[in-house]
C-alpha cells in the first residue's frame, strides 16, 4: 500500500504529508489554474483537499517509479471519481502528483468546496480562469 493511502486513511497532517514529498514536488490538478510547487505548497494542498471530500482509494499499481492511484468517495453528496499518478525520484519521495477527476459536476462542486476552504491559504491566482471574471463562478455553475 502507498504511503500516500496510508497517511490519508489515517488522518495526517500536512507536515506527514511532506515528509513523502520532494522538496520541488509538482501537484497539477484540473480544478486549479496552475501547478503548485513545493513541498510545504503541496501538503497544504493535499490536506485541504482531504477535508472536503469523503472516500477511498480502491486501486493501486505501481511499478517503483510510477505509481496509478484510482479513489472513490463524494463531495457534497455527489459521486466523485479520482485518477492520480505519482512520480517518484530514486528515493522514493513524490516528485509529481497529476490528478484526473469525474464527473464534471462532482468536479465543479469539490472546485468549490476547495475554493472555499483554501482561499485564504492559496494564492487567488490559482483559482482565476481565462474568461472567468469570478475565480468561484465556474464551481458555483454560474458561468
Amino acid at each position: 500500500m502507498h504511503k500516500l493511502i496510508q497517511l490519508r486513511e489515517a488522518g495526517a497532517s500536512a507536515e506527514e504529508i511532506g515528509a513523502i514529498l520532494a522538496p520541488e514536488v509538482v501537484f497539477k490538478s484540473p480544478i486549479l489554474s496552475r501547478s503548485v510547487t513545493g513541498r510545504e505548497a503541496v501538503a497544504r494542498t493535499m490536506v485541504g483537499a482531504i477535508a472536503v471530500r469523503e472516500g477511498s482509494y480502491i486501486s493501486e499499481m505501481s511499478d517503483g517509479q510510477v505509481t496509478l492511484l484510482v479513489w472513490r468517495g463524494t463531495v457534497d453528496g455527489q459521486p466523485l471519481d479520482s485518477f492520480e499518478m505519482l512520480l517518484h525520484d530514486d528515493d522514493g519521495l513524490v516528485v509529481e502528483r497529476s490528478v484526473a477527476m469525474r464527473p464534471f459536476a462532482s468536479v465543479l462542486a469539490f472546485r468549490q468546496a476547495f475554493y472555499e476552504r483554501m482561499k485564504d491559504v492559496l494564492d487567488p491566482s490559482y483559482f482565476v480562469l481565462p474568461g472567468l471574471s469570478d475565480a468561484s463562478a465556474l464551481a458555483r455553475g454560474t458561468r
